[in-house]
């Protein structure tokens, strides 16, 4: 009886802990199968964005590595993105990341009942890599300017389409380890 107290106790600081401080949890991911893709949206704290050029210059260990696409926004950008918004597009059957698809991504607030709200958002996507990861890191998207709160984001892989669902909080200064 005793054990089940503690862990029933555990479970109810837990829950208040996840309640109290939302804005800690910073990183989302969810993923989609869509015709033979698989759509992976992550939302990251903001990333720096460098060329190869840069990467050798700088010996820089991490960050994203510019393979083509849109400008990058600078982490320092103004406003200050707080996001890294990127999808990974792997091929559903083989894993493999495809490395030159054609994506476009755009986000909307939704209300408290996840109703839209607002305008929609597009996002200028970078076709980029992890620095030192190579072409299995592909993925596609850039830094943005989301607030926290819940939002539906669009994305339209080789014209197969995704829509995801996220509730997103401010970003911390941590950066996911992985891409």
């Amino acid at each position: 009886m005793r054990k089940v107290m503690i862990v029933l106790l555990a479970t109810v600081v837990a829950s208040i802990m996840a309640v109290a401080f939302p804005a800690m949890a910073v990183d989302t991911m969810k993923t989609k199968t869509v015709d033979g893709l698989r759509v992976e949206l992550h939302v990251l704290p903001a990333e720096p964005f460098f060329t190869a050029e840069e990467v050798k210059a700088k010996q820089a260990k991490e960050g994203m590595l510019i393979m083509g696409g849109a400008k990058p926004v600078p982490p320092d950008a103004s406003p200050r993105p707080n996001h890294h918004l990127v999808v990974h597009v792997y091929g559903a059957k083989t894993g493999k990341a495809l490395t030159n698809a054609k994506v476009i991504m755009s986000f909307r607030t939704l209300d408290a009942n996840g109703k839209p709200a607002g305008t929609e958002v597009a996002v200028p996507v970078v076709i980029m890599q992890a620095i030192g990861k190579g072409p299995q890191s592909t993925h596609y998207g850039n830094n943005v300017v989301m607030p926290a709160g819940m939002y539906s984001v669009m994305v339209s892989a080789d014209g197969k389409k995704a829509r995801f669902h996220i509730t997103v909080s401010d970003a911390s200064s941590e950066k996911m380890k992985m891409h």
